[in-house]
């Protein structure tokens, strides 16, 4: 067995040789036993292996051994004596070759599946027109796809050597030689090349072959370009004294010009000073004569407006002694009455039998205590109304004052409610007072900017970012988590920023896709709601000069998905203000109404959903609008239906259910091609999904279920009419898989059916 038992085990080498003496032990055919031989001569006299050193040698053998694809057993032998031809000419000096060590490792790779040695082997004139060895690889690397003939490898040898000595720069050399073995490669005639290429290396290194009459005719143009040259002399010559002409006529043109400009602006500067003069004391004059008047007017313009507030603040007064003691007539009264009515009531409840019998009886009793709330509650609040009476009646009255030479006037401002008048004194500021300040929610400040999703920057190309959307998509369903069949448009619409208008029933997922895609890319996604007014989606500065951000705000402005449910339920004119949003989505900006100019977030996507294309009403969906035309055009519109392997998901494990599910689907879809109107009480997804609830729980067992979801609120003759079509549909139906049999439900339900067409047990409860 070699060296098993050695104690040099430990060496890489003396491992390296018992493995292939295990291999090439009790091999019988003749080569293969010469080359056992070989290895058992050379591990005893290294010094005298062909191959030095002898690790290098035991290295090339085994990838000889170890190449199953290009070298069969039988000529192991062939090829290691090939190795050595190609060590004397790659080595001359053997391990005292420069840079040994780089070129053992590329010896060695030589020997690699599908490598230069197994296509076209070694070529030894090529490899040594090479300075750099690696530069010989770098070539034969470049056509591991290509076998190459013996007559191709020739002409590649042949070119390489003609064309060496043009190359100064080893890089050229190779380039040119990987050009000329490609273009070979492509089919061209290798002769054909070679001439070409090598005429173009010889001209780049400034060989020509010029003969006496290229010489006699290139002296002849010489002649006819010196005549041409002095001819191009004279003609400058004669340019330039007419140029010198020329400059001394200009610069005399420009020196009249600019004496006659000096001048012209002399006389515009006293003309200006002039009519500013005059326009100065026409000024003076004007606002002096402007402030006599005014100073005139000044005082009868004061007592006037004093005048006027002083008898609107009388009569107002007036009206509210009136109104307050209406009030307070009222609430006595009330008091008095309210105060009587308890204590009779008190009395009556002590002294009578009858009501004590009366309040033994839980429900009566439970009525009479409503009844005694109620009138409590009215109690309390006319004493709260008294109170703002109370309150009313110390309010001051306005006044005007004089501050700082500033008019303030007091404005009162008044609001009734019932019988109850209360006053509110508001201040109205002088046009100097400053803007009051915006104040933004403590909401909207505490929010984090987070960073653009990898899946949305659109710096990394779009087929990289799908594929990882789509691995995160399997892992999640390796977790259990059911998909949507056009799930996957939905997030390419999303992801390219193309905003899709989900076009689906109500219950077939279209929320539960929004907040999946919302996890695939990382990003929170927000239910705003369907839009009634514009600021459902701008906000509005609050009384106080503050500022109620919606949740659209932030979703543009710190990167979520705003999805707009139900977009055709709401105002249509309010829906309008989504198209600056819609539109501008690349370095997009956009003032709210607060004044703050915020940036869109590149995270900020707008997903909306509605349950009719957008066009208006429909039989199901009576009171949905149209939307705008321009919101339209805007998104792009996919239809997002019922998906059966969805639900088929979802019950797992309940097959017979998801059959019967199924046929009752197809029964309200028969109705509505009846009935030409819209099908009342479809099973939806999310109703699926409550009855998985039901059935993993066995909260309700499978009658309640049936009643609970799939007969009640529907009228007799539409049961009926779905009770025939399920019939027909489970008939037809072919099942290979017994558990997906629904007889036993559809029995069920046909039952109460008939009950209920019959007349009989209306009010039965499973």
């Amino acid at each position: 067995m070699g060296l098993i038992n050695n104690k040099k085990n430990n060496d890489p080498d003396e491992l390296r040789y018992d493995k292939l003496y295990e291999l090439l032990d009790n091999e019988k055919a003749p080569k293969l036993k010469a080359l056992f031989q070989e290895l058992k001569y050379y591990h005893e006299n290294p010094e005298l292996c062909p191959i030095k050193p002898f690790g290098l040698y035991l290295e090339v053998l085994e990838r000889i051994s170890n190449n199953t694809t290009n070298f069969r057993k039988v000529v192991w032998g062939d090829v290691m004596k090939y190795a050595v031809s190609m060590y004397a000419h790659m080595f001359v000096l053997e391990e005292r070759t420069p840079d040994f060590t780089n070129l053992s490792i590329l010896y060695a790779s030589m020997f690699e599946p599908n490598n230069m040695v197994a296509l076209y082997g070694f070529i030894p004139t090529l490899f040594h027109l090479f300075t750099d060895k690696l530069n010989y690889v770098r070539w034969g690397m470049s056509f591991l796809k290509n076998k190459f003939s013996q007559d191709e490898l020739d002409a590649i040898t042949d070119f390489g050597t003609k064309i060496r000595p043009y190359c100064a720069e080893e890089d050229l050399f190779t380039a040119e030689l990987i050009q000329y073995s490609r273009r070979i490669a492509g089919g061209e005639d290798p002769k054909q090349i070679a001439e070409q290429e090598y005429e173009n290396m010889r001209r780049m290194s400034g060989v020509y072959d010029v003969s006496e009459e290229r010489i006699l005719v290139a002296e002849q143009k010489l002649d006819m370009v010196q005549a041409s040259l002095d001819r191009l002399q004279d003609s400058l010559k004669l340019s330039t004294e007419r140029a010198d002409i020329l400059v001394g006529l200009s610069d005399k043109i420009i020196k009249d010009v600019d004496k006659h400009c000096k001048a012209e602006v002399s006389n515009a500067k006293e003309m200006v000073e002039n009519l500013t003069r005059e326009m100065g004391k026409s000024h003076s004059d004007f606002m002096e004569a402007q402030r006599k008047e005014v100073l005139a007017d000044k005082d009868m313009l004061v007592n006037s407006v004093i005048t006027d507030s002083n008898e609107a603040l009388r009569s107002l007064k007036k009206e509210i002694d009136s109104v307050v003691q209406s009030a307070r007539r009222d609430i006595l009264r009330i008091n008095r009455e309210s105060g009587d009515v308890i204590t009779r009531v008190e009395e009556y409840l002590s002294g009578n039998e009858r009501i004590k019998d009366i309040l033994a009886d839980e429900t009566f009793s439970k009525e009479l205590n409503d009844k005694i709330d109620h009138l409590m509650d009215i109690y309390e609040e006319n004493m709260k109304a008294k109170e703002t009476v109370t309150v009313l009646e110390s309010v001051p009255s306005a006044t005007v004052t004089k501050k700082g030479g500033k008019n303030m006037q007091t404005v009162p401002v008044t609001a009734v409610s019932g019988s109850v008048a209360t006053v509110e004194y508001q201040t109205a500021p002088s046009m100097e007072m400053p803007p009051a300040s915006v104040v933004v929610s403590a909401s909207a400040v505490e929010e984090t900017m987070k960073p653009t999703s990898v899946l949305l920057d659109e710096s990394v190309s779009f087929k990289d970012r799908l594929a990882l959307a789509m691995k995160r998509k399997k892992e999640m369903m390796k977790n259990g988590v059911h998909f949507h069949k056009m799930f996957d448009d939905v997030l390419v619409a999303v992801m390219e920023n193309a905003n899709p208008y989900l076009i689906g029933p109500s219950g077939c997922g279209k929320t539960f896709m929004v907040q999946q895609i919302g996890d695939i890319l990382d990003v929170e996604s927000v239910d705003i709601g369907y839009i009634n007014e514009e600021y459902d989606i701008l906000g509005f500065q609050t009384a106080n000069g503050g500022y109620s951000c919606p949740n659209f705000y932030r979703c543009y402005k710190y990167g979520k998905i705003a999805f707009c449910d139900e977009l055709d339920n709401g105002n249509s004119r309010a829906t309008v203000k989504l198209n600056s949003f819609l539109s501008n989505t690349t370095n997009g900006m956009y003032s709210f109404p607060h004044g703050e100019r915020v940036a869109r977030h590149p995270n900020f996507r707008i997903i909306a959903a509605g349950n009719t294309t957008g066009n208006g009403a429909d039989a199901n969906y009576s009171t949905r609008e149209k939307i705008e035309e321009s919101v339209q055009q805007r998104f792009t519109p996919i239809f997002v239906g019922y998906d059966n392997e969805v639900e088929k998901s979802i019950l797992s494990g309940f097959n017979n259910w998801y059959s019967f599910v199924c046929a009752f689907r197809e029964a309200t879809n028969a109705w509505t091609k009846y009935s030409r109107s819209g099908a009342p009480g479809i099973i939806t997804t999310r109703d699926v999904t409550r009855i998985r609830k039901y059935l993993e729980n066995g909260s309700f067992n499978q009658n309640k279920i049936i009643e609970y979801e799939f007969v009640q609120t529907k009228d007799p003759d539409y049961l009926a009419f779905l009770a025939k079509e399920m019939r027909r549909t489970i008939e037809e139906t072919k099942i290979p898989d017994p558990s997906y049999n629904c007889n036993t439900l559809y029995n069920i339900f046909a039952k109460r059916v008939k009950d209920i067409c019959d007349g009989l047990d209306k009010d039965r409860i499973y």
